[in-house]
């Protein structure tokens, strides 16, 4: 039996609310289905700071040992750097539920470094029942990452920014100040036990004023994954945490591009502007590798989640290793001169309560604002130059993620109560 009735599954992983949504049988049934689909006899295994990832981390540890598979337990340890170790064994686990709120958790499968793709969670649900070898089991070793040095190797820093960091409490505690450190900032930390999961919800006013004597300010979500970039004396767009990234690999020489479809439209101007190429592709992390992979694409990522990828660095987007390039843009003024190219537009990204039921609908009424209507993942319409709505059903709730970007606040609220008023009239019909 495959016990996924209540649970969250998606290309990001399985999560829920444990004892309620999430259970330890699905833990151990979601583990016996990613057996199955490994190559590897190895698998690295890590945790976030949540008050049930240990316990969830020893039943994936034994449920590995139980199909004779080997297991590096990193211990506590940002996402980045399980999917960067996983890399070169070719399997590994997250225990976490990024960003949610406390009482959630989950898993998080990665193969060859990178996470697995809709046909492969698809696998591991199926697989759920693969037979134990009883003659033999696997051992679990204790084991520390080079991810620090892998980016002193990569990311080299100009002077001596100062940066300080808001840690809440997450698993980036204290490598993210280890690797500005080495690489030549000067850091403070603030916030590193009280854990706080999502810092795009709120909470940074602490690191908002007392970044003002900084060069920056970074927060990091409960796994590390997440940036957000202060700057400037305010929170930046998560687009923006993107933009600076694609900035920097520009001017290493890339010029192929994978954003996602709501990203900001800056972002893509500023790639073609200076001779790049962009591909755009679903929203998803493992959609923007998926898509980078196939373009040939070395750089991508996620606007909404500030989520900058470098895949030949790590298959996942990297809220470390973004916080070690931005600061390394900091010294010569790129950072700041990058912010002028890639802000000046608005976005709003909201949620309604809604059923996928009613998108060919919605389809039927936005195709009378434009013809420019690109249905790869959802609804993306491109009203002008400057402006687009995108509307995505969630795959695990009956909501509809509506995002939009126009040059000013009261023209994108305008263009979101446009879509508001089309779904609200496509439930009363």
């Amino acid at each position: 039996m495959c016990y996924v009735c209540t649970v969250k599954v998606t290309i990001s992983g399985i999560r829920g609310i444990v004892g309620k949504d999430y259970t330890l049988q699905d833990t151990i049934s979601f583990c016996r289905g990613f057996v199955g689909i490994m190559n590897s006899k190895t698998c690295v295994i890590g945790r976030d700071t949540r008050p049930t990832s240990n316990m969830i981390s020893n039943i994936v540890s034994s449920v590995l040992a139980s199909y004779n598979i080997d297991t590096l337990d990193l211990g506590v340890m940002p996402t980045p750097v399980i999917f960067r170790e996983a890399r070169r064994y070719g399997a590994g686990i997250v225990i976490t539920s990024s960003h949610n709120t406390i009482e959630w958790n989950g898993l998080k499968f990665i193969i060859n470094g990178r996470s697995v793709n809709k046909a492969e969670i698809n696998r591991i649900k199926s697989g759920t029942n693969n037979i134990l070898n009883k003659n033999s089991y696997g051992n679990t070793k204790y084991y520390t990452s080079s991810y620090v040095d892998d980016i002193l190797d990569i990311v080299k820093v100009d002077g001596t920014p100062s940066i300080l960091i808001d840690a809440g409490g997450g698993a980036a505690t204290d490598i993210a100040s280890k690797i500005l450190k080495k690489i030549g900032c000067q850091t403070d930390i603030i916030h590193n036990t009280h854990i706080r999961t999502d810092p795009t919800a709120g909470g940074l006013e602490d690191l908002v004023t007392k970044s003002t004597k900084y060069d920056a300010g970074v927060a990091f979500d409960t796994d590390g994954d997440r940036l957000v970039l202060v700057m400037n004396g305010a929170v930046q767009p998560p687009d923006v945490t993107l933009g600076l990234g694609v900035a920097a690999a520009i001017k290493q020489g890339y010029r192929k591009f994978v954003i996602s479809m709501d990203s900001s439209v800056l972002i893509e101007r500023y790639i073609t502007d200076r001779g790049g190429r962009v591909w755009r592709a679903p929203v998803g992390e493992a959609n923007v590798i998926d898509a980078m992979t196939h373009n040939g694409a070395f750089v991508g990522g996620e606007g909404s989640s500030g989520g900058f990828i470098f895949s030949k660095f790590n298959y996942c987007r990297d809220g470390l290793f973004t916080s070690a390039l931005i600061a390394s843009m900091i010294h010569d003024g790129f950072a700041h001169d990058t912010l002028n190219d890639i802000t000046g537009s608005t976005i709003i990204r909201e949620k309604i309560i809604g059923s996928a039921d009613i998108i060919q609908n919605i389809i039927d009424k936005i195709s009378q604002i434009s013809t420019q209507v690109d249905t790869t993942d959802g609804i993306r319409t491109i009203i002008n130059d400057d402006t687009w709505i995108l509307i995505r059903p969630s795959n695990t709730e009956d909501i509809i993620r509506v995002s939009a970007e126009a040059p000013t606040l009261d023209k994108c609220r305008n263009v979101i109560n446009q879509v508001k008023s089309i779904i609200y009239d496509g439930q009363r019909t």
